[in-house]
């Protein structure tokens, strides 16, 4: 089985970090607290306003160092290579924020021990990418890219985070790792 993992919390856990920063470092990019009201979106990645772009510019590395790796994690993923499946980290990381965010990216996923068989970066629409990767299942927080992986024949599974556990969602959800591998085990034993 072809197994898509997004980085951030789904891989890694993203929301706690940033948002210590966020707090930390609001008041230095504007005092309309745009930083605040906007976490949502800096944890996805997808914002235009200067104030978030500067202080994405200037923190994603060092948060990105200080992010860790949720519970269990490398275990199932270790366990999921042994039973002979592919594993595609797929990210919108991307050189914008992270200078030359392959290497970056290899770096912390093997001081980690994380094992994989590719890294795709740049990726914040991963419906193509997936589909030419034949991933079979994708793992994500991101509740909208799950939605669209699915309406386009893709499983994909949403990873729990503190920012998507309120909406709504048609796709099947896990709450950690170990759930990740029942769910996959699960899909193998139907096929």
């Amino acid at each position: 089985m072809r197994i898509g993992i997004d980085i951030d919390d789904t891989l890694i856990d993203s929301c706690d970090i940033v948002k210590e920063y966020v707090y930390k470092y609001d008041k230095d990019y504007g005092n309309d607290r745009v930083l605040i009201n906007n976490i949502d979106k800096i944890l996805r990645g997808n914002f235009s306003e200067k104030e978030i772009i500067d202080f994405f510019s200037e923190y994603a590395c060092e948060m990105g160092m200080k992010q860790k790796v949720k519970k269990n994690a490398k275990e199932v993923i270790d366990k999921l290579i042994s039973e002979g499946n592919k594993i595609y980290i797929i990210t919108a990381r991307s050189d914008r924020f992270y200078k030359d965010v392959n290497t970056y990216l290899k770096e912390f996923l093997d001081s980690n021990n994380i094992k994989y068989d590719k890294i795709i970066t740049a990726c914040s629409y991963k419906v193509d990418i997936c589909k030419e990767e034949k991933i079979d299942i994708m793992f994500d927080d991101a509740i909208d890219t799950c939605e669209s992986l699915l309406e386009n024949g893709i499983d994909a599974v949403v990873f729990n985070s503190n920012i998507n556990i309120t909406k709504n969602t048609k796709c099947r959800r896990v709450n950690n790792w170990d759930e990740v591998y029942d769910y996959i085990k699960n899909c193998k034993i139907k096929n």
